[in-house]
């Protein structure tokens, strides 16, 4: 995640002003928060009335777009005491440069109240912060999902990918551990089957969608720091465990300690069927192998090389959990 995102004079001037005229004050100053994965600017924008962070998307990076104004949407909807910062506002500025096409062109804006915190500290990984991370995950599951259409069922989502590579046995599989290839059948049965998700993924709790120490800020002190959420656009409604056994495959792949080890010092939520954490991990496990076998998405060139490792991280606890 070495991206190295456009900071504020790289804005079309259209734009600048739209932000500016909404901040009610001249930006005198910014710092870009470079890395991730959407290509827009992400910056803290100072002005002499304050701060925001704010991130744009412009009319041509089309799914950083998308996901911008679905964030817009549910973060505005977020009950007060979820761990996440506030959306302040958002906007839909018309591309009216000289330059820009005919027909309507937006770019999305979103400005929220800015966090003063550091990244979750991974190179080495540090263990408290692990088990914040963990604890996190595990609070924002503790939160109902705001009612209506904007956190759709969890259960509801397809995912179509352990019967595509099951199908399609695309070259790539090669690449992997064998066990993959050999295993995909048995793998699409655990996660194809639509009943069997819907039975695992059922419940009424807040899922982020996206839960990853990229997307957690740590705000103070060492010993009593607490986590902050960014980045809400793949929010549902579902089981309380899913961030946690989701985001721990990528926390292995990049070094951290292996699942088990990490579930070893904060339990999954009491209650939980084995078996549906079964099911999602081979869902998981599936979705990273296939998308990770396809080309780049426009804007977002490193993706395909995450969603491996993560991959590779998912195989080897799919198969120590089918082993026991």
């Amino acid at each position: 995640m070495t991206r190295v995102r456009p900071t504020w004079p790289d804005l079309p001037a259209v734009v600048r002003a739209a932000i500016e005229e909404r901040l009610g004050a001249k930006v005198t100053s910014w710092v870009s928060h470079d890395g991730g994965y959407s290509p827009g600017l992400a910056s803290v924008l100072t002005t002499d009335r304050g701060r925001a962070f704010v991130k744009t998307a412009s009319p041509d990076q089309t799914e950083a777009l998308r996901l911008h104004r679905r964030e817009a949407v549910k973060a505005a909807l977020l009950p007060e005491t979820v761990p996440s910062p506030a959306l302040l506002w958002s906007l839909e500025v018309p591309d009216v440069g000289p330059d820009a096409p005919a027909g309507e062109r937006n770019w999305a804006v979103l400005a929220f109240e800015p966090v003063d915190g550091r990244a979750v500290r991974t190179d080495p990984w540090d263990l408290d912060d692990v088990d914040l991370l963990a604890r996190l995950a595990l609070r924002i599951g503790e939160h109902p999902a705001p009612d209506g259409d904007e956190f759709p069922d969890f259960a509801a989502k397809p995912w179509p990918q352990a019967e595509q590579l099951t199908d399609e046995r695309p070259a790539g599989l090669s690449t992997y551990d064998p066990w993959l290839a050999d295993h995909l059948d048995l793998i699409a049965r655990l996660a194809t089957p639509a009943d069997r998700q819907a039975e695992a993924f059922k419940g009424d709790s807040l899922v982020h969608g996206d839960f990853r120490a990229d997307n957690v800020l740590i705000v103070g002190s060492q010993d009593r720091g607490h986590g902050v959420v960014v980045d809400w656009p793949h929010a549902m409604r579902g089981a309380a465990f899913l961030d946690l056994v989701a985001m721990l495959p990528a926390v292995h792949a990049l070094g951290g300690p292996e699942p088990s080890e990490v579930l070893d010092r904060t339990p999954l939520p009491r209650g939980t069927d084995p078996e549906a954490v079964l099911t999602w991990l081979a869902v998981v496990t599936a979705y990273f192998a296939h998308g990770s076998l396809q080309p780049p998405p426009p804007g977002i060139p490193h993706l395909r090389h995450f969603q491996r490792i993560q991959a590779e991280a998912c195989i080897a606890w799919l198969r120590e959990l089918m082993r026991e």
